[in-house]
């Protein structure tokens, strides 16, 4: 994030920069080009001058003297020719047969002066040919100067204009790029901080002391964040303790009131009936504390679940594995006693990421829920199968489907939406023996072992629980 901030910033000051310093190293340029061409061009018209009074006159010594005089003071080389291309006067070595020389004797009879210096700059030319035709008359040319200017002087001068400009600029480009990546580490490091105390609060983690520098503006929101991180923390705490200790409380009273139910049972003063429904009452609470106790035992696993998943990489913690043989085995020696009608499917080489505890309690309880609500001698078969669709972001071979579903009357569209609320039954169920909490126990069981619970309605049209579950590693 820091560089998403500071990059852009950079990049803007940066164009910002070139569009203010390029006119400006384009006029120091310029001028410098203005000022050598000025120099060489009266230099060159003086020559000319020169070079028609020796035509003239048929003298060329005060050529020569002058062209000596700004060979030394100029270093640059300069040949004088007459109509006929012959050497008049010259210093230096600039040669008169070279091709450039001669394409200028040629055009010298146009009597068109060529003295404009390109722009000088440290990667242009560093020499240039300029020349004017010797008019001895009003529009006749009787020869052709012709001067090779030297321009690394110039060329040295613009660049040190260019640095004049350019080294205090970078300088402060390099600060300015300093203070952008300070000033932005010191705003987003909260928003970091931030992000990991939500990704700890959501994945039920600790969150970490937040006591921030930063924008005063980000310093009050780690505040209240750190106060509704707390105040929620310790709500959820106390939520959990209240369930957990509230279930294990009623277990002294119940067990004493279900011994003082039966002494009044053996001793023949209670009428039987009465007896018989206050036994059938604390059986629904003995099973409604039961429930409420895996509940809360289920969502603390699934907490730390997700802070295990927060705090490491490669998947669920795996605390046990069972197989199908283990599941049927399970199903014959707890179902085939009581004559419900229970089968299996089982693949023999699936292996579970599941304790064998969870899966049989996930199993039974949704075995239960047919055997009570689906109608009398309701058929209920038990599948295990490899997934063949993925989960979200899983591989097919990863998961495994244990499916439970019955032949009986099954639950309406409106009712299928709220399987797996706590406390909730059909009301066409109310008549009979329930807690409300079986097919929750088993939802948070399922997401406690990195599952899912999904409830439809079975191809034999009653109610079919299917649960989506992790296949061990390496068990496949």
């Amino acid at each position: 994030m820091r560089l998403r901030v500071a990059v852009p910033l950079l990049v803007a000051v940066v164009v910002a920069l070139g569009l203010l310093l390029t006119p400006l190293m384009e006029s120091i340029a310029e001028r410098r080009t203005s000022e050598i061409e000025q120099e060489r061009r009266g230099a060159v018209l003086r020559t000319a001058d020169l070079a028609r009074a020796a035509i003239e006159d048929g003298d060329t010594v005060p050529l020569q003297r002058y062209l000596d005089r700004y060979h030394a003071l100029f270093g640059e080389d300069v040949v004088v020719l007459d109509d006929s291309a012959r050497v008049l006067a010259s210093v230096g070595d600039l040669d008169p047969g070279a091709e450039e020389v001669l394409q200028r004797v040629r055009d010298f009879g146009t009597n068109l002066a060529q003295l404009d210096v390109p722009l000088v700059t440290p990667w242009s030319a560093d020499r240039v040919l300029l020349s004017t035709p010797v008019v001895i008359e009003q529009d006749l040319a009787g020869g052709v100067v012709v001067t090779e200017v030297d321009l690394r002087r110039s060329q040295r001068a613009v660049l040190e204009g260019w640095l004049v400009l350019l080294v205090p600029v970078s300088l402060g480009l390099v600060a300015l790029a300093a203070a952008a990546v300070w000033t932005t580490g010191w705003i987003v490091r909260p928003v970091h901080r931030l992000d990991r105390a939500t990704h700890a609060l959501t994945s039920g983690a600790p969150v970490d002391d937040l006591t921030l520098s930063g924008p005063p503006e980000l310093r009050r929101l780690a505040t209240s964040f750190q106060l509704m991180a707390t105040t929620l923390a310790t709500t959820v705490e106390q939520q959990r303790d209240l369930v957990a200790s509230t279930s294990h409380q009623l277990r002294n009273p119940l067990a004493a009131v279900r011994l003082h139910v039966d002494l009044l049972a053996g001793d023949g003063t209670a009428d039987p009936g009465v007896v018989a429904a206050v036994q059938r009452d604390l059986d629904r609470l003995d099973t409604t504390v039961d429930r409420l106790l895996g509940l809360a035992e289920a969502e603390h696993r699934i907490n730390e679940r997700r802070a295990a998943l927060a705090l490491r990489e490669g998947g669920p913690p795996v605390g046990g594995t069972s197989d199908g043989a283990a599941l049927e085995t399970h199903l014959e020696e707890r179902w085939a006693p009581t004559g419900a009608a229970v089968t299996a499917t089982v693949a023999p080489d699936v292996v579970l990421a599941v304790t064998v505890h969870d899966l049989v309690e996930m199993v039974d309880t949704a075995i239960e829920n047919a055997v009570k609500y689906a109608g009398d001698a309701p058929r209920i078969h038990v599948s295990l199968a490899p997934a063949a669709t993925s989960a979200a972001g899983e591989e097919p071979g990863g998961r495994a489907v244990v499916t439970v579903e019955d032949d009986g009357a099954g639950l309406t569209d409106d009712e299928l939406v709220r399987v797996g609320e706590r406390f909730w039954r059909s009301s066409r169920h109310a008549d009979r023996p329930g807690t409300g909490l079986g097919l929750a126990l088993v939802d948070a069981l399922a997401r406690a072992n990195g599952g899912t619970m999904t409830v439809r309605r079975s191809a034999a049209g009653g109610l079919a629980v299917e649960l989506d579950l992790p296949r061990a590693e390496g068990r496949r």
